[in-house]
């Protein structure tokens, strides 16, 4: 090529470097360094010809060397950053490892064909030959490489940047390579129009870079804006629609069910349990739980149907029903039976069970808020009957949670406000037949309901979590009032405390009982803790530890509501207790022969034990002459006293004789 030539292909160079750096200054796109630095490679090499070509009429001139080895160098990293721009460009991932080859094997190549002119130094065609046609080769290889592979992500990309900005790359390789192959030929001919449409081309490719990155760019921020927009309604463990997106396709349907007079069905599912499964096998697992129960429940419903995730274990199904009611409890049935199909989870095969509740539009409401606070309600009765299964919203299921919800904010207020009281209920040592201790017994002196027995507050203390406050106040009370009559009679009573199953697996329960020994000054050997006998098996290491801890500190233990439960004599054997107390349900019917055996049994088991024998629910004289006759240790029940309040159960002891020293 002619030195016009070089110098065409120089301004072509300088040109697209001057575009490509004026854009690095605006945008910070991964790949631009690299094109950068392949139009600076460029520049090295037109150079470095044009140089060469000057000094080709001097002999032996001490820079022609240099030149050549420039120019194979600048060849060689020329397709390395174009290669390695490309890559950054249509986003292909690149190791480490792949990043040093495509600098080192292309660097490589150049620096190799630049020793080779040593050996040319004094073959002034072959080496015009080779200098000349070898950096146009490479260079039209690199560009071939780059027009391909974005000619392959053209696909992907939206509008018709890619295709335009591979088009430019593809004529600057056909040219690059027809001028190698030309200067290969014919070194020393003028080729003056190859450096006018490099000229134009270089120019035209700076100009598709900056296109194709601002096109990526712009790619690149809508995919953002999806990314953002899936976030942000979209649950991201099940890849369901979340709250914000439901109730706005609940807004739509809810709107055409309302012109087209169509009925719909919400449906409030919820897995059982599924916290045991979150704290037994992680949350990996309830992840992965949660995801298969999404894909079931999916396989249940028609297209027009719309399924979210609401928040933990709850999911919440829209569905259209044209005509019968009945159809939203067929959808439940089959949601339900779905749900329950043995589910292997991280390695593990389990079964689980849904609780759903179902309001329908427009009988149960009109609108969406309305709606999805009824199905709850709905699912929340599922669970009070039993789980595993479904009920329809009825509005008495709205008064009741009303009421459920008032009663448990006068209830966070009762132990402030000394609403709570504790009745007793004294334990009768048959030898003796004297009083050997008491049970403390919560009431709630509410204020307009007046005086309301456990069973109408207890099991909602639990399902809140106030019971642990609560049980903190009666344990507390109950040894302050056995240190008062401890005092005031001199003998001392054994008093029996009931801890609920959140007290149990509360990990201070053995400091918290410490300390009211400690604050009421009573012994420990007048404390006798209960535990129910299901409370005790739901979790027998655990209940073993804790046992052993309280015994520790000398305090009695016995085991309540006996014989309900499915404690066998080897878990009973482990367990550290003091006594049994039979269930009042054995006893109510003890002299029937079924019941009657019953009872015997647990009397010998017990005694072989060396336990003692508390018979709950003592109400007849027959029951009385039985217990007496199977040598039963202790009595409590209305045929000696009700539960009483302390200033009567104080005219009782006065009435009923000396308190029993147990010291």
């Amino acid at each position: 090529m002619s030195v016009d030539g070089h110098a065409l292909t120089l301004l072509a160079a300088l040109v697209g470097t001057g575009a490509l750096l004026h854009a690095s200054r605006s945008h910070s796109h991964r790949s631009l360094p690299f094109f950068l630095y392949s139009w600076l490679s460029l520049i090295v090499i037109s150079a470095a010809k044009y140089a060469s070509l000057l000094t080709d009429g001097l002999p032996r001139h001490p820079y022609r060397f240099v030149f050549s080895a420039a120019i194979m160098l600048a060849a060689g990293l020329h397709l390395s950053w174009v290669t390695r721009a490309t890559l950054e460009l249509s986003r292909q991932s690149i190791t480490e490892p792949a990043r040093r080859r495509l600098m080192i094997l292309p660097g490589s190549i150049g620096l190799l064909a630049a020793l080779s002119m040593v050996r040319l130094a004094d073959h002034t065609t072959a080496r015009a030959a080779v200098q000349e046609a070898l950096p146009l080769l490479e260079s039209g290889v690199a560009f071939s490489l780059c027009s391909w592979s974005v000619f392959r992500q053209r696909a992907s990309r939206a509008g018709s940047p890619f295709s335009i900005f591979a088009g430019l790359f593809g004529s600057m390789a056909v040219l690059q390579l027809v001028s190698g192959v030309l200067a290969g030929l014919a070194p020393n001919e003028d080729h003056q129009i190859l450096g006018t449409m490099s000229l134009i081309l270089q120019s035209g490719c700076a100009l598709g870079v900056l296109i194709a990155l601002l096109e990526d760019e712009r790619d690149s921020a809508a995919t953002a804006a999806t990314e953002v927009e899936r976030l942000a309604y979209y649950d991201h463990v099940t890849a369901l629609p979340n709250r914000p997106l439901f109730f706005d396709r609940l807004a739509q349907s809810l709107s055409h069910a309302s012109r087209h007079q169509h009925k719909l069905a919400l449906l409030f599912v919820d897995i059982d349990r599924f916290k045991v499964i979150n704290d037994s096998l992680g949350h990996a697992a309830g992840d992965a739980l949660l995801k298969t129960t999404a894909q079931r429940i999916q396989t249940c419903l028609r297209g027009e149907d719309t399924i979210a995730r609401f928040g933990g274990d709850e999911m919440i199904v829209l569905v259209h029903i044209l005509s019968r009611l009945e159809d939203a409890g067929k959808i439940a049935q089959k949601i339900a039976a779905a749900i329950s199909a043995p589910t292997n989870v991280m390695g593990r095969e389990i079964v689980i069970t849904s609780s759903i509740g179902i309001a329908v539009y427009p009988l149960d409401g009109t609108d969406g808020e309305t709606l999805v606070k009824h199905a709850d309600t709905a699912m929340y009765r599922a669970k009070e009957e039993g789980r595993d299964g479904y009920q329809y919203y009825s509005p008495a299921m709205n008064a009741r949670a009303l009421e459920t919800l008032e009663m448990e904010t006068a209830l966070r207020q009762a132990v402030s406000r000394d609403e709570l009281v504790l009745h007793y209920q004294p334990l009768i040592d048959v030898d003796s037949g004297t009083i050997f201790g008491l049970e403390a017994l919560v009431r709630w002196n509410h204020p307009q309901q007046g005086l309301l027995l456990p069973d109408r507050f207890i099991s909602l203390a639990e399902s809140s979590g106030l019971i642990v406050s609560i049980g903190d106040w009666v344990l507390g009370e109950a040894c302050r009032q056995a240190k008062r009559w401890q005092r005031r009679r001199g003998g001392e009573l054994v008093m029996a405390v009931n801890l609920s199953a959140r007290q149990c697996q509360q990990p201070d329960l053995v400091e918290r009982v410490q300390a009211a020994l400690l604050k009421a000054d009573l012994r420990p050997e007048l404390l006798e803790l209960e535990i129910t006998e299901s409370h005790a098996m739901a979790d027998v290491e655990r209940t073993i530890d804790v046992l052993r801890r309280l015994k520790s500190l000398g305090v009695r233990i016995a085991i309540d509501d006996f014989g309900t439960g499915y404690s066998s004599l080897s878990y009973l054997k482990q367990f550290p207790v003091d006594t049994l107390k039979l269930d009042q349900s054995f006893v109510r019917e003890i002299t029937l022969p079924q019941d009657g055996a019953i009872a015997r049994g647990v009397i010998a088991m017990a005694h072989s034990l060396n336990l003692k024998v508390v018979a709950e629910g003592v109400e007849t004289l027959g029951q009385l002459d039985f217990l007496k006759s199977q040598s039963c240790d202790r009595l409590q029940g209305f045929l000696f006293s009700r539960p009483l309040a302390p200033a009567m159960f104080d005219k009782y002891l006065s009435k009923n004789g000396r308190v029993m020293n147990v010291a």
